[in-house]
């Protein structure tokens, strides 16, 4: 039972690798299927509903990786959709009429604090990797000094080798490339992430 956060305490602050990877192969594979899954009714903006396809999850952090375990296997699960929505209409559903921004900063790419309503997959994606960053390291990726939505936009993550050098190499890379950024996020989908991972 409780969640990746919980497991990461009881661990001495991180994850061996083959854990911390087995569970966010199964983290991508939640995500591959919420961002294709058929929406019946997503509110719009004028009051109508129509069908939408795929949820952005939009807050995924190790505390909402909720893992059991099933036969002597960790199986991890993704829950609190509470900031989720349909991303093939957004910008055009009512759910975010405010400038606000959702998500826990640690764990949010530069587009999501840019154009939060227009959050695109590639935003969870982005998350799933430092999460994956924040198991092997017990850091998030980004450094944080000031106001933490400027040093989103200022602070390029750092290197997952200087947080933890005892990191394959091969795997070291394939995280670095996830949390590029600029101008766009390297992998657009957890299908492309999960790829490389498995490579690794």
């Amino acid at each position: 039972g409780g969640n990746v956060d919980n497991l990461m305490q009881q661990l001495g602050g991180k994850l061996p690798v083959d854990m911390a990877l087995g569970i966010i192969l199964q983290v991508l594979d939640g995500l591959i299927y919420t961002h294709n899954a058929e929406i019946p009714y997503v509110k719009l903006v004028d009051g109508g509903y129509k069908p939408g396809k795929g949820l952005v999850h939009r807050d995924l952090k190790p505390s909402n990786i909720f893992l059991s375990n099933i036969d002597g296997k960790l199986v991890a699960k993704i829950g609190d959709y509470g900031l989720a929505k349909s991303f093939d209409l957004a910008g055009l559903s009512g759910q975010t009429l405010t400038k606000s921004i959702g998500g826990t900063p640690g764990f949010i790419p530069r587009q999501q604090v840019l154009k939060y309503r227009e959050s695109q997959p590639a935003v969870d994606v982005w998350a799933g990797a430092a999460c994956l960053y924040n198991m092997l390291t017990g850091y998030v990726p980004r450094n944080f000094t000031k106001d933490p939505f400027m040093d989103i936009l200022e602070n390029d993550p750092v290197p997952i080798l200087q947080r933890n050098g005892n990191i394959p190499k091969k795997l070291a890379e394939v995280i670095d490339l996830a949390l590029i950024e600029k101008p766009q996020i390297y992998f657009d989908s957890a299908e492309k992430f999960k790829k490389a991972l498995i490579l690794v």
